[in-house]
């Protein structure tokens, strides 16, 4: 049984990494702003977000009328018990990856005077595991909430500056358990580390180089390119399966070696027209080289270095739908935590579980 484990991982590694979006969660965004009765937003997601809803309504030519439609359909506003009327929907423009549209609320009395609460229940239809971050500016204090299914409502009131750290744990959490490709990782990872205690460094390795990758892409230091960060996602994935695969019989040298041939093969056909996926390219065939060379030993005693560099690779690839929003570059310090309180917890609870089966 344990000689079947690792390519079954290796199997599962092959059909979760072409989908080359796996990583890439399904999240939108919003920032509210009140003033009297009016109650302004604007509500921004991914361009291949908007797609899924074609399966939803006929029109889908315009995908800035696609998201209005369904905006109207998903998105309430509600003082007390009565409606606030949506006075008006346009779409701010669309960019080469986000779509954005702005909008507008009236409410039936003063803001100040009646409890006013806001339900968005957008892209949950079509993705169940959708998460939006909305940022609320009530006369200057300005809160954060985490939407899911489930979790839908959240005031557009607060007296003091309020973030939803629990949402953002729990968010973190999902992040890892709803993602195979973040699953299959780690099952790799706890095949090459053997040992617990050992798997616990590297996870916390991860960790880190998640939350630094997510840091600087928030604060807009790099801006990653989506489909270049995917494909190294899938790689990473690739090498850390291979790694299980020698810890349990392959020939180290002559796998990764193949391997590093069939990435530069990947890089340098006709569709890699980019300089820069060459580039990238040929540096990961280089590195799969260079770790083909090296000891079991060796590569065992480096495993917590190269599982942070990956976390670099796996934070920039969920930060790819963060860069279009500005929600958290004043205030990020207590959503970035509790992102990767949730991301950490996860990964520990994985390996918890990889550890206690018996093979």
């Amino acid at each position: 049984m344990r000689s079947v484990v690792p390519v079954l991982a290796l199997l599962t590694c092959i059909l979760a990494a072409p989908p080359s979006n796996a990583h890439s969660r399904s999240q939108s965004f919003s920032h509210w702003h009140i003033e009297d009765q009016a109650i302004d937003f604007d509500f921004a997601v991914d361009t291949r977000r908007v797609t899924q809803l074609a399966q939803l309504y006929e029109q889908t030519n315009d995908l800035s009328e696609l998201l209005k439609q369904h905006l109207r359909e998903t998105v309430f506003v509600y003082q007390g018990s009565e409606h606030c009327a949506l006075r008006s929907l346009e779409a701010l423009g669309t960019g080469r990856s986000v779509i954005t549209v702005t909008g507008r609320f009236f409410c039936p009395n003063l803001i100040a005077e009646n409890d006013v609460r806001a339900s968005v229940l957008a892209f949950q239809a079509v993705s169940p595991t959708h998460i939006h971050i909305a940022r609320i500016d009530d006369s200057g204090v300005v809160s954060e909430y985490v939407v899911r299914e489930g979790r839908s409502s959240f005031s557009l009131q607060a007296d003091r500056p309020a973030n939803d750290v629990w949402g953002f744990i729990t968010t973190g959490f999902m992040h890892v358990m709803s993602g195979l490709d973040h699953l299959v990782f780690l099952l790799a990872l706890a095949l090459v580390a053997n040992r617990p205690r050992t798997a616990i460094f590297c996870v916390t390795g991860f960790t880190i180089g998640h939350s630094l990758a997510l840091a600087a892409a928030t604060l807009g230091w790099v801006e990653p390119n989506v489909r270049l960060i995917e494909a190294m996602i899938g790689f990473t994935i690739a090498v850390t399966a291979l790694e299980a695969g020698v810890h349990h019989g392959l020939n180290r040298r002559k796998a990764l070696l193949a391997f590093s041939a069939l990435t530069l093969f990947v890089a340098l056909i006709p569709i890699a027209n980019s300089q820069t996926v060459i580039a990238i390219g040929i540096a990961l065939a280089l590195y799969a080289y260079a770790t083909g060379r090296l000891s079991e030993s060796q590569a065992r005693t480096l495993l917590p270095l190269i599982t942070t560099a990956f976390g670099l690779v796996h934070g920039a690839g969920f930060a790819g739908g963060l860069k279009e929003a500005t929600l958290f570059r004043s205030e990020i310090l207590m959503p970035l935590l509790g992102f990767n309180i949730g991301v950490e917890l996860a990964q520990l609870c994985a390996l918890a579980v990889f550890f206690s089966l018996p093979w």
